[in-house]
């Protein structure tokens, strides 16, 4: 960010995000606070306000120069913005997702919105690989749930990535929230499937006669809960004091803790059976698709798959080396 367009009132700005969370990535989050209020909070008003002013005054008009350095110039709004934005980031730990108030994922844009859960790089990535997957097999309409959808991303990352008309998608959550901004995200994006999402409850005894009933399942994929007490004990302020924690660990961690972080997954197997995903002919796609915390919950992952029926489970690492999903297939 070159000075003579941000002046020096951003240096201090600059200076507060660095005590905490380092140079380089203050100055990216800075920069992309800084791209986001000059979209959010347009200064055409300001710019052609001073323009008329100048006239009225009998001075000469600005110059085209003048007028896209001034165009480029924080106005007052946006350094409010600006400066309240930093001090949420600073003193209150709130994500810069949440600041920004979007995030891209595949080619989908997210609403973000506290408590929902933030969409995470690792959730994407597996999505796109997911539909890459899909759209080589060319199976025809595939339905697929989306079990703890969130902010929808991945259901609506698989619909804009997907040709019209390969999947009907049906995004759940426990979480009113959750729903709420899902719908919110749906109607902002045009997805080229069939998308719907609702509030379940997917511990409830009579969840799979419910969802067995409005159609036959090919599918579940789910990022689910699965951090550990212990993990959460660790986690940062900008993800413990922010997002819902229903949303990271599995059952209550006080009154009734999963130290495995797996107990989600495990309920996820047991859904899939239910739906009847273990049985039937072959298929090359996975019948269950679901995000893990790393290679200390694999085996667990893999034992409650094949206890329930999917006797084939394959591994997928993420970009960092780190094991991220474990999907488990149906063979005869």
């Amino acid at each position: 960010m070159p000075r003579s367009v941000l002046n020096n009132t951003v240096i201090p700005l600059l200076r507060q995000l660095t005590k905490k969370l380092g140079e380089q990535q203050a100055k990216n989050e800075l920069r992309w606070m800084a791209d986001h209020v000059r979209k959010a909070i347009t200064t055409k008003h300001t710019v052609e306000h001073t323009t008329n002013a100048r006239l009225w005054r009998d001075q000469r008009a600005p110059s085209a120069e003048e007028t896209e350095l001034a165009s480029k110039r924080f106005s007052s709004v946006q350094w409010a913005w600006l400066r309240q934005a930093v001090h949420d980031r600073v003193e209150t730990n709130k994500p810069l997702q949440y600041i920004l108030g979007t995030q891209p994922f595949g080619n989908a844009t997210v609403l973000t919105r506290p408590p929902v859960l933030i969409p995470r790089w690792e959730t994407e990535e597996w999505m796109l690989k997911l539909a890459d997957m899909i759209r080589a097999e060319n199976t025809g309409l595939l339905n697929v749930l989306d079990a703890c959808t969130g902010s929808g991303c991945v259901a609506l990352g698989l619909a804009c990535a997907l040709p019209r008309g390969s999947v009907h998608i049906t995004g759940v959550d426990i979480s009113q929230d959750a729903c709420e901004l899902a719908l919110e995200n749906l109607a902002r994006n045009k997805a080229k499937q069939a998308v719907e999402f609702q509030c379940v409850d997917l511990h409830e005894q009579s969840v799979a006669s419910e969802l067995m009933s409005r159609r036959v399942w090919d599918m579940v994929v789910a990022n689910p809960p699965y951090v550990t007490p212990a993990e959460y004990a660790e986690l940062d302020p900008d993800v413990k004091d922010w997002e819902d924690v229903r949303a990271l660990v599995p059952g209550d961690p006080t009154s009734d803790p999963d130290q495995s972080g797996l107990s989600f997954v495990v309920r996820l197997a047991q859904l899939a059976q239910e739906l009847g995903l273990a049985d039937g002919e072959s298929t090359k796609l996975p019948r269950l698709v679901v995000e893990i915390g790393g290679a200390h919950q694999v085996d667990g992952a893999r034992q409650a798959m094949h206890d329930n029926g999917f006797n084939l489970t394959e591994v997928w690492k993420d970009m960092a080396g780190i094991d991220r999903v474990v999907l488990g297939y149906h063979k005869t």
